[in-house]
């Protein structure tokens, strides 16, 4: 009977004391498609935190539903600390906007870091596109009410959100074409006329020439591109703030989530993704697991007040 006691009180106190597996790759589930920027952001990620930490990251990419896909795979994996959810701001527009959101956007997840913040939302065309210019694509969609198209990332994504308020304020009518992943292929390809994105998760078409940026919504120009204006400067208010994050599991153990936060902090300050995310005209926030809950519930409340005159619904 000792024996048995001793065994079972050892099981338990085994139970009890989280550790993650150090042989057991990171699982990173991204709700996007592979090729996308989160996607690629992520690969660069994941070799920086193998080099940082030791432990392999490896990238799952489950896109759909608006994101929703993922993310409920997250909400519903084992709390162990193997499996995190990698995505952006779209987590707390989808909380006000989704009528039947799949998971409760608060208490269906860990919060663990706000990784990234970007510049804005700039407003994309392709680098074959006829509008050269702000003016140019702002003269059109007036002369044009209804003609032009603007893609985004899925209904309710702040791709989409940011399209409507520079709609609303720029007083243009363009046609919202939503993609279950990113439109950035068929941007490329001048299948829709423009859309609306982080620089940070394109740079690369940028640079190439292959898309062009007419008009950002941050406060500021980006010293990347200069050229491009505010929509500022365009009296149009359309700003939402760009930023990525890191969530785990519900019930996740603190223990986990402070190891998880220190070990992504640490690749995220590895040189390479410093430089992949600085060059993109991004920068590492890695705000703190109970900073970053309370910054996603003020956000959320916030969104509460102000998306709804929009008229965008989720079914």
């Amino acid at each position: 009977m000792a024996m048995a006691r001793r065994t079972v009180l050892a099981g338990a106190a085994l139970l009890a004391s989280p550790a993650i597996a150090q042989d057991t790759s990171l699982r990173i589930v991204v709700p996007f498609g592979p090729g996308s920027g989160t996607d690629n952001t992520m690969r660069v990620f994941a070799e920086a935190f193998r080099i940082a930490t030791g432990r392999t990251a490896m990238v799952d990419d489950k896109p759909g539903g608006g994101t929703t896909i993922g993310s409920l795979e997250v909400s519903r994996a084992r709390p162990d600390g193997n499996t995190v959810l990698y995505t952006t701001g779209g987590h707390t527009t989808n909380a006000v906007l989704m009528r039947k959101l799949p998971y409760d956007p608060i208490e269906g997840f860990t919060p663990i870091t706000l990784l990234t913040r970007s510049q804005g939302f700039g407003l994309m065309v392709s680098g074959e596109s006829r509008f050269k210019t702000m003016d140019q694509y702002l003269a059109a969609a007036r002369a044009e009410p209804g003609k032009i198209t603007y893609g985004s990332s899925g209904i309710g994504n702040t791709t989409h959100v940011v399209g409507e308020l520079f709609c609303r304020s720029a007083k243009v009518q363009l046609i919202h074409v939503p993609y279950k992943s990113t439109p950035i292929n068929d941007a490329l390809a001048g299948t829709i006329d423009s859309f609306f994105v982080s620089p940070s998760l394109i740079m690369q078409y940028l640079q190439a020439g292959k898309l062009r940026m007419l008009g950002i919504s941050s406060a500021r120009r980006m010293p990347q591109l200069p050229d491009a204006p505010t929509f500022g400067e365009y009296g149009i208010e359309a700003d939402i703030p760009g930023w990525s994050g890191f969530w785990g599991p519900p019930r996740l153990p603190p223990a986990l989530v402070d190891q998880l936060y220190k070990s992504i902090l640490k690749a995220a300050h590895e040189k390479s993704f410093e430089t992949f995310t600085r060059d993109n005209g991004a920068e590492i926030v890695g705000l703190p697991p109970a900073e970053f809950a309370a910054y996603v519930a003020s956000e959320i409340e916030r969104y509460r007040k102000e998306l709804p005159p929009l008229g965008i619904q989720i079914d």
